[in-house]
């Protein structure tokens, strides 16, 4: 016979759920603020663009790519070259110029008869609202309920976000993905346990899956976060990486088994970066106003190169570290404008001209929007990450993000949308200092059930015993689910 639960365990376990159910309800509210805004600068913007109003109409650039491959498999062809096969017309031929999770999304509306490119703009803005409750549960892992909360309405409205949903570019998905990454990674910091190692591994595997840079992710954060594990020992914190390497490799074995059995070379990821190499490694980029940037023309014509898209793929691959040899002594000096340009701090004003014409991220008023805003949220986010770490909260898996997008930028070129996966930790560092005075204005009301050892309280000390970053809170202290309201 189950003995009766103590009345002061049965409160709190009741305003634990009260207080979860009004923490969902605040992400619900982010959500539509989310929906909002990018469904009108959707309709407003995006809804007359020329893959919009014509079948073939604009075809080129990623967005096409995206578009074309997810009708291919909804008609039953798996992961196609849609360049040959709807522009060209020569034939199915395997692709793998970008990894498939962005693909395999859009494949589910067009699966069910949602293949048009508005069709696409809309399913995009709708996953792109969805971020915004997960950047909520990834700030309530990072810095409790009200970080979760200012994070989530943030990244409604931030621009440098939503810009990308109404384009059809992975950058949505992958947003979405390096959010949940932050929340598992942050809940495993504070509960080692093989459940959030499990779940924190998985959510990496996929985001390799969306784009190619998030393995650099891996070795940087995951694996230290595992190693450093609290109150394990040695034999348990092999355990927890032998978990997260395995989840993560789990997703991405298949699609590069996939690739190795049905091209002509080895394909791991993608065939994207060998094609970048071609057209950022050439004199208009390394020393002409371009510096830092791409310039299609560098490729030539793809299609006069033999053999299937691998061979293309190695063939570019080996024209650009060819070049690359032979400009060494200037490699630094590109290096640093490709930093420059991601972090929009080497001639902002052009590259927001490249992104508005080149990379669809327009109107200029828009972007003009979006470089005064990311100004304004980097100060705030330098801020708050100076107060996590005050409060003995890691640091170095929101920074890992902002690393693994700078490697993408030294290797291919410094766009503003190789940034996205890092403007997720820029949204959840901001939101610290925002919710300070937030705290300083509207302090918490009476009653508020307290935090637990995994979800921190933004005035407190967030490490669970001690103020040691290795410490950690006795198993019956932790609760598999953090209180929030």
């Amino acid at each position: 016979m189950r003995a009766d639960s103590p009345p002061e365990v049965a409160r709190a376990d009741s305003a634990s759920t009260d207080a979860l159910s009004t923490f969902c309800y605040w992400m619900l509210g982010a959500i539509a603020l989310g929906l909002a805004v990018r469904f009108g600068y959707a309709y407003g913007f995006k809804w007359d663009q020329p893959l919009a109003v014509a079948p073939f109409g604009g075809l080129g650039g990623d967005a096409g790519y995206y578009h074309f491959q997810a009708n291919a498999i909804s008609q039953g062809l798996w992961f196609v070259d849609p360049w040959q096969w709807a522009l060209r017309h020569t034939g199915v031929h395997p692709g793998a110029e970008h990894p498939p999770m962005y693909t395999l999304f859009l494949a589910i509306p067009s699966s069910l008869g949602f293949h048009t490119f508005r069709e696409h703009v809309i399913s995009s803005v709708l996953l792109g609202s969805l971020t915004c409750g997960v950047v909520g549960f990834a700030g309530r892992a990072v810095g409790g309920r009200r970080v979760g909360i200012v994070a989530a309405f943030l990244a409604a409205v931030y621009a440098n976000l939503w810009i990308n949903d109404a384009l059809v570019m992975s950058e949505t998905i992958t947003a979405m993905l390096a959010a949940f990454v932050v929340w598992f990674g942050y809940r495993f910091w504070r509960d080692p346990s093989m459940r959030w190692a499990l779940l924190f591994g998985f959510a990496c595997g996929l985001a390799a899956l969306s784009r190619a840079e998030f393995a650099f992710f891996f070795p940087i954060v995951a694996l230290p976060l595992a190693i450093r594990a609290r109150g394990l020992d040695t034999r348990e914190r092999m355990k927890r990486l032998a978990a997260i390497v395995l989840m993560a490799a789990l997703p991405v074995m298949p699609w590069v088994g996939f690739n190795i059995a049905r091209f002509n070379q080895p394909v791991t990821l993608s065939t994207g970066g060998d094609f970048t190499l071609a057209n950022t490694y050439c004199d208009a980029t390394f020393y002409g106003d371009r510096i830092g940037w791409w310039d299609l023309r560098c490729m030539g014509d793809r299609w006069s190169r033999p053999g299937d898209e691998s061979d293309v793929s190695q063939s570019f691959r080996q024209d650009g570290l060819d070049y690359l040899g032979d400009h060494l002594g200037r490699f630094p000096i590109v290096v640093a404008a490709r930093i420059g340009r991601m972090w929009d701090l080497y001639d902002p004003i052009q590259t927001l001209r490249f992104d508005s014409f080149e990379q669809g991220r327009n109107p200029n008023t828009v972007t003009r929007i979006a470089l005064a805003q990311f100004y304004v949220v980097m100060i705030l986010a330098i801020v708050g990450l100076v107060m996590l770490r005050r409060r003995k909260v890691i640091i170095y898996p929101l920074i890992g993000l902002a690393v693994t997008c700078t490697i993408a930028a030294i290797i291919a070129f410094g766009g503003t949308r190789y940034r996205v996966p890092a403007e997720i930790g820029i949204v959840i560092a901001a939101a610290v200092p925002l919710t300070a005075l937030l705290d300083r204005w509207f302090p918490q009301r009476r009653g508020v059930p307290p935090t637990t050892s995994d979800e921190p309280d933004a005035g407190n000390d967030a490490t669970p015993s001690g103020g040691s970053d290795t410490a950690t809170p006795p198993d019956d202290a932790r609760t598999p689910e953090p209180v929030a309201t």
